[in-house]
């Protein structure tokens, strides 16, 4: 009897790490520290992403339930297994970046919070933003519209895996 076995190994996108880190060190300024630097190019990356996508979707003014509808498909192309968990809450089942992320969680979650903050903002998505909200098993950031938390939600605090 032949089965079939399926293997699903959740995606991993190690080189975009490694390109955002690279391009840090390379054009790092006088004053700005490495994280700063890795924190402007994430942001700088998915920013330019957003815009490309913006401009290829065309999605007009953007909500933030049709925000998150429009960056789930990314997130997904991207391997964040994401999930709708609520109309403006949008919690992402992997971490392209682990195990890196559970070596320098604070440098490493930072740099994925600040790539889909850009990719939110080029997309012109400004009811949403990405959060840091680490879950055991889980990417450490989450996307959330304005209305999630009864405000804009803040960005930022300690990424703890």
């Amino acid at each position: 009897m032949d089965e079939a076995i399926a293997v699903n190994i959740p995606e991993r996108r190690y080189g975009m790490l490694a390109d955002i880190l690279t391009e840090a060190v390379l054009t790092a300024t006088d004053g700005e520290s490495a994280r700063e630097a890795a924190l402007r190019v994430a942001y700088t990356r998915g920013e330019t992403l957003g815009s490309a996508e913006r401009e290829r979707v065309r999605p007009g003014r953007l909500g933030a339930e049709r925000g998150l509808s429009v960056a789930a498909d990314m997130l997904e192309e991207f391997g964040y297994e994401p999930e709708r968990t609520a109309p403006t809450l949008i919690r992402l089942r992997n971490c392209p970046f682990h195990p890196m992320a559970d070596k320098a969680p604070e440098l490493v979650c930072a740099v994925n919070q600040a790539f889909l903050a850009g990719y939110l903002h080029g997309l012109g998505s400004d009811k949403t933003a990405a959060v840091l909200a680490p879950r055991p098993g889980s990417c450490c950031v989450e996307l959330r519209g304005d209305d999630t938390t009864g405000g804009r939600p803040e960005a930022g605090g300690a990424c703890e895996r």
